[in-house]
């Protein structure tokens, strides 16, 4: 029965069932698309043109290995890797392919031409300087012949060689550059002949250096013997050094010391040539020598071994003092030991005699008692 406090409360319908359910939401009220948000100056919205897009990204490829992890280390984290008519540099710590280096190598040689062609221009370079920097470029330029007319293909094989994506890329790039109408003047002839002067004079020049020096290997492998160097400059510095002491002056002043030196040397034999206890001496030293060399592997561990002995000198004081101990036992026990055996003798010797007073008491007794049996017979 319930309690009769909580009869007659307010707010409790005792004529209707319990229900403990929530009324539904009516379908008006409810939404299942996506509300936009007001228009807000603090956020940018982008405009992306899907045609421009598709023209950018066309001849583009994907690649599935992807990595977009936060780390710390020297190699360079990288997405999707986008591969288009653009070279790919490796990131820090990365091993570069042939392929990698030559375009690398073509991209900064044009850089650096672009550069000196750019100082070449500026009026406030003297003239000296331009030249230096025409040598430069003639430098470069060759250089660049030389990355153009490498085979890569015959001595790396096509496997190492750009694929047809990039090479269609390259021609897509240029029919754009085509269309796009911004040519580029060619080179005069003027330009020509210089850089063909240009070549020519460095031609000649290393002509001359090989007719100096030869262009022999066995030759330049001598001099490079001799001299202990693989440049020609520094080659050249050292034999100009040496030709320079052979000059007469230079010679009275070797000769002097020379002579000094010879008498020095002279004097040093004398010595070393003494008396039979400087011989006893020498062989005593070099006998200590030996010794020394014997023991440099103990010398190491030596210092070691000395405080161990330090750290265990009480305990061979102890141990001394023990040893010592257990002698004097022993002695004690030698000396108990030949008392015991005199002792046990002396013992054996006491018995006997005993037993022979024994025997002659008795005999006596006997007598005595015969001589008593025969007074009391006779009476």
């Amino acid at each position: 029965m319930a309690d009769p406090k909580f009869q007659n409360l307010p707010g409790i319908a005792y004529d209707q069932p319990d229900v403990y359910e929530t009324p539904d939401d009516p379908e008006p009220d409810t939404s299942d698309y996506y509300e936009e948000e007001p228009e807000n100056d603090a956020i940018e919205r982008m405009h992306i043109s899907p045609s421009v897009a598709h023209k950018r990204f066309n001849n583009a490829s994907l690649e599935g290995s992807v990595d977009f992890t936060d780390r710390i280390g020297r190699r360079l984290c990288r997405g999707y890797d986008v591969r288009g008519g653009e070279y790919e540099l490796v990131g820090l710590g990365e091993k570069e392919t042939p392929v990698q280096k030559c375009q690398r190598l073509q991209i900064e040689m044009n850089e650096l031409l672009n550069e000196v062609a750019a100082l070449q221009v500026d009026r406030k370079i003297a003239d000296e300087e331009k030249q230096s920097y025409d040598a430069v470029a003639t430098v470069i330029s060759t250089a660049k012949r030389v990355l153009d007319t490498l085979k890569l293909e015959q001595v790396l094989g096509k496997e190492q060689m750009p694929n047809d994506k990039q090479v269609k890329a390259l021609v897509s790039q240029v029919e754009e550059f085509k269309q796009s109408g911004v040519l580029t003047a060619l080179p005069t002839p003027g330009t020509d002949l210089a850089s063909t002067a240009r070549v020519a004079s460095l031609e000649q020049r290393l002509h001359q250096l090989e007719k100096a020096v030869g262009a022999q290997p066995e030759k330049l492998s001598r001099l490079t013997a001799v001299t202990n160097t693989s440049n020609v400059l520094e080659a050249v510095r050292h034999l100009s050094t040496k030709a320079a002491l052979l000059q007469p002056d230079k010679l009275d002043v070797i000769e002097q010391r020379l002579s000094s030196l010879a008498g020095k040397m002279d004097a040093i034999q004398e010595k070393s040539s003494g008396s039979p206890q400087d011989a006893k001496r020498d062989q005593k030293i070099s006998e200590l020598y030996d010794i020394a060399k014997r023991t440099e592997p103990v010398v190491e561990i030596l210092p070691h071994v000395i405080e161990r002995m330090q750290a265990l000198e009480s305990l061979h004081k102890y141990a001394n003092n023990f040893a010592k101990i257990i002698a004097e036992i022993e002695q004690k026990q030698g000396t108990i030991t030949t008392s015991l055996v005199n002792n046990k003798e002396l013992l054996h010797s006491v018995q006997e005699t005993f037993a022979q007073n024994l025997e002659t008491i008795n005999n006596k007794v006997a007598k005595v008692e015969q001589r008593v049996t025969a007074i009391t017979n006779a009476k």
